[in-house]
């Protein structure tokens, strides 16, 4: 979860922040499913709707995206957990930022590869958009093998992510997870709950 310089002291991050991690969240898995979709299609019509899917969805990822780092301007973001160290911060944001990056070049290189395959973008109900390059079949497969190459990448990416999250979790037991949960402030004080109830379960045992 990336985080601004001059963090306020809010304990979650603002909602529009929550929404639109989860919302990419969502997309992605989306994303990925019909990536996969597309080679287990059993017909021709399938196999279009599940690529033309699988780039309109690209796209709005593409869209959240850009809007997520415009509202990074202005959004306030919580503390890091005070005994965080500045290599796992470092790392934190290195990480961030390797993943936007990823999540902007992945929906530009799948339009260039259909563009040079000869082919047109649908963008859900809006249209076909126009193509920005002419068609070129050799550069189509570079950039397919490209698109692909960042695809295993962003996997990479979003499983570190996760693995990150639930470190903290469960192993560091700092707010870096519930910080970002849709209903943060109710995870909170359920978790606050739990832990006052382990405490006094502890207490008594030991009297």
């Amino acid at each position: 979860m990336m985080r601004a310089l001059g963090n306020s002291e809010r304990g979650v991050f603002d909602q529009a922040t929550r929404l639109m991690h989860w919302l990419t969240a969502g997309l992605m898995l989306s994303v990925f499913v019909l990536a996969f979709s597309i080679d287990l299609a059993t017909s021709q019509a399938s196999h279009t709707a599940f690529l033309q899917l699988h780039r309109s969805v690209g796209l709005t990822v593409w869209v959240v995206t850009l809007s997520r780092l415009a509202w990074r301007q202005f959004a306030k973001y919580p503390d890091w957990p005070s005994d965080m160290s500045q290599a796992m911060r470092v790392a934190a944001m290195a990480s961030e930022y390797a993943l936007y990056a990823l999540l902007l070049v992945q929906p530009i290189l799948g339009i260039l590869q259909t563009n040079a395959h000869g082919d047109h973008v649908n963008l859900f109900v809006i249209g076909q958009l126009p193509a920005l390059i002419e068609k070129n079949p050799p550069l189509a497969h570079e950039l397919l093998s490209a698109h692909k190459a960042v695809g295993f990448s962003l996997l990479g990416l979003i499983a570190l992510h996760v693995s990150a999250a639930l470190f903290h979790h469960f192993w560091r037991r700092d707010d870096t997870l519930t910080a970002m949960l849709p209903a943060a402030a109710a995870w909170r004080a359920h978790g606050a709950k739990l832990a006052l109830v382990g405490n006094r379960t502890e207490s008594e045992r030991r009297c």
